[in-house]
């Protein structure tokens, strides 16, 4: 995917709303200043996180690719993968052809960006009609009338497809130097990696390889780009970087650094584990579509970012989402009179729809 040649871009600057929506404060200058957690980010006592942010769960499945275009190790991957998906709804993989120095260079645009002079970064914030629509920069929350916000700055860029990649490449920042490109090479790789994943998952569900990737858009699937940026925080336990959820897509890759946060809920034991952060790893967490493609055999993870009072955390997370227009629903080949469909068809944007107004329900009872 090449960058648009068009020599005029769109000045994000000239596009005026209230940014105060959407950045209501700089997390960035609180962590710096403030001795206590203001109070528009105390979280409710349910809420609050559990487990420590560096009190890793070595449980959860890490999934070498290395040999998986050979038939032999194919199947044993396959079945890994099954397994993970079935079991915990996340899991890590290492070995998958993306390559290090180009997740390393693209961690460091991340960090240049939130370094940036604030005002810099307020000609990028996103339009006040919130997620899943607008992309941009923004702080909190990705929703301009929350009350209580989430202790992170980030970043969200509209990547795919290629039409949709073309309008969003001009609003992309210009700073730091090589921003952009190193974005489109990034995108590039991770789209090639969520077909094959697409692929692996598909065969572990006994269906062709192509099944999933066709079912969620083939190339007209959406893959958006998130820079998190998560400053130390001055009392970690009574808030979150980002607060529980599902994803509403298809899959979710997140690259993070040396600082662990992320954490994933097991439902069988009603506990939050945190994910281990493995050098040159993708962790890959299966969302709602997922979920209902299989009828509820798989599942789609409910997951959380804590914070710490002692470092910075960054993660850059890559969603990869149906087409609007996608008839989702359980995969007919999947269901018989011993496992009916659990879960209605819908088009995906309707599924939006309900995502947008804040009163959706995701699958398993976990709240969207």
């Amino acid at each position: 995917m090449a960058p648009p040649t068009a020599s005029d871009d769109i000045a994000p600057e000239d596009v005026i709303f209230d940014t105060k929506r959407v950045v209501p404060v700089s997390v960035i200058k609180l962590a710096s200043e403030a001795t206590g957690l203001p109070p528009q980010f105390v979280k409710s006592e349910r809420e609050r996180p559990t487990v420590a942010y560096d009190d890793y769960c070595r449980e959860i499945p890490v999934i070498s690719l290395k040999g998986v275009e050979t038939e032999s190790r194919r199947k044993g991957i396959v079945a890994e993968i099954g397994r993970a998906c079935a079991e915990w709804g996340i899991f890590q993989i290492v070995d998958h052809g993306v390559p290090e120095e180009l997740m390393k260079n693209l961690m460091d645009k991340n960090l240049a960006f939130f370094k940036l002079p604030q005002e810099d970064k307020l000609k990028y914030a996103t339009k006040p009609e919130g997620y899943p629509e607008a992309f941009g920069y923004a702080t909190g929350s990705h929703r301009a009338d929350d009350d209580v916000l989430d202790w992170r700055e980030f970043m969200l860029h509209s990547c795919l497809p290629k039409n949709v990649h073309e309008t969003a490449y001009s609003f992309w920042p210009k700073k730091p130097e090589g921003y952009r490109d190193t974005l489109v090479e990034y995108s590039d790789k991770i789209d090639g990696l969520v077909t094959l994943l697409l692929g692996l998952i598909s065969e572990s569900l006994g269906l062709p390889t192509d099944y999933i990737k066709n079912a969620v858009g083939g190339e007209d699937t959406e893959q958006k780009i998130l820079f998190n940026y998560y400053p130390h925080c001055p009392q970690p336990d009574l808030t979150l970087g980002h607060r529980s959820h599902t994803d509403f897509g298809t899959i979710t890759l997140l690259q993070q650094i040396e600082v662990g946060g992320l954490q994933a809920y097991k439902k069988e034991t009603d506990r939050w584990v945190t994910v281990e952060p493995i050098s040159g790893a993708f962790v890959v967490n299966l969302a709602d579509q997922l979920q209902i493609l299989s009828n509820g055999k798989y599942r789609s993870v409910l997951h959380q970012a804590v914070v710490n009072s002692n470092q910075t955390r960054q993660s850059i997370v890559t969603f990869a989402n149906p087409s609007s227009m996608s008839q989702m629903g359980p995969v007919p080949e999947l269901l018989n009179e011993a496992n009916p469909a659990k879960y209605p068809s819908y088009i995906f944007k309707d599924y939006l729809r309900l995502f947008r107004s804040n009163v959706l329900v995701v699958p398993d009872g976990s709240a969207g």
